[in-house]
């Protein structure tokens, strides 16, 4: 008899919390309490050491899966640019800014070892996916709607994070489909084709910021709806996938460029011309990419927010013990 286990993250996990610590964790608690250089350095050592004791014994108390893994080392990151971004908005002096930040990133931990348990992978990807989506959105809409206040847009921004966040984790769990993380990558491929077209239409003559904010801001979310209906509803992307189809855009991208260079396109700015060869490129290095690529196609069955597993049906059919998934319910 044979039992199908999820691989347990927690050495991984351990691992990120060290680098975190060292990079996160350790500055912001010790430029919010030291006063001089000597009891900054050693409270870095001592906050940067004991996360990772911290993390371990945490890790050894709860068994870290694949989607908690994954927004334990990116939650914690949005979260401390939060931070960042609610103490310039309310203008508070550098110890209790970085005080803000440290609490948001560990709310940013803590929030993924609750919530992260009963989450797919693609739901924790979708999660901050949305998160870094929507705050990208809330800054080009305050540019393109002509609020100057740093503040304001600081605000404006975080709160887009913090709503995006859930709004991406209902898109993966509520879609008729299979969302999967390398789906998300190649989605991030499609919104910057998307964004190099917007900039693209505005290229030429005099533009204001308002006009290239906008301008970016539907390309981006255009290539978006683009890539949820060309690849991400029709195929399963690997990470890998994902990953070479961005890297297929790049290259792409870099040959329309260099197209337009060679034929006097280009002279000594970005012009339109340039912008079109580049666009055109990205998304013919997107498509032959996804043609060699050849994802498997999306293989979910789903009647709403219910997703049937075949894999699990297919274990209890042949009498393999263990406990196995038929069939989810996303809310």
């Amino acid at each position: 008899a044979y039992e199908i286990r999820p691989r347990d993250w927690s050495s991984d996990v351990c691992s990120s919390d060290l680098i975190l610590g060292a990079l996160l964790y350790a500055p912001a608690f010790a430029t919010a309490v030291a006063r001089d250089g000597v009891a900054w350095g050693a409270t870095y050592m001592l906050v940067a050491g004991g996360s990772f004791v911290a993390s371990a014994e945490i890790s050894r108390r709860i068994a870290i899966t694949d989607p908690m893994h994954r927004l334990a080392t990116g939650a914690p990151i949005r979260g401390a640019v939060v931070g960042a971004l609610l103490a310039d908005a309310a203008r508070v002096e550098d110890h209790a800014a970085a005080g803000t930040i440290l609490l948001t990133s560990f709310a940013g931990t803590g929030a993924a070892l609750w919530l992260g348990r009963p989450l797919h992978d693609g739901e924790s990807a979708a999660t901050l996916f949305g998160a870094d989506a929507v705050g990208l959105a809330a800054l080009a809409a305050s540019k393109a709607t002509g609020i100057a206040v740093s503040r304001t847009q600081s605000a404006l921004v975080a709160g887009g994070m913090l709503i995006g966040a859930p709004l991406g984790q209902a898109y993966a769990a509520l879609a008729s489909y299979n969302v999967t993380p390398g789906d998300l990558t190649a989605m991030k491929a499609t919104a910057a084709v998307g964004m190099l077209a917007g900039y693209t239409v505005v290229a030429n003559g005099a533009r204001t910021d308002r006009q290239l904010a906008a301008a970016l801001a539907i390309g981006g979310v255009a290539g978006l709806v683009l890539g949820d209906r060309l690849l991400a509803r029709r195929y399963d992307h690997t990470e890998g996938d994902g990953r070479f189809v961005m890297a297929g855009g790049v290259a792409g991208g870099l040959m329309g460029a260099g197209v337009a260079l060679l034929t006097g396109g280009a002279h000594d700015r970005f012009n339109a011309f340039t912008g079109a060869m580049t666009t055109v490129g990205a998304a013919a290095g997107i498509a032959l990419t996804q043609r060699y690529v050849l994802p498997k196609a999306d293989g979910a069955l789903r009647l709403g927010a219910l997703r049937f597993h075949p894999e699990g049906v297919l274990a209890v059919a042949s009498g393999l013990r263990g406990s196995y998934t038929v069939a989810s319910i996303g809310f």
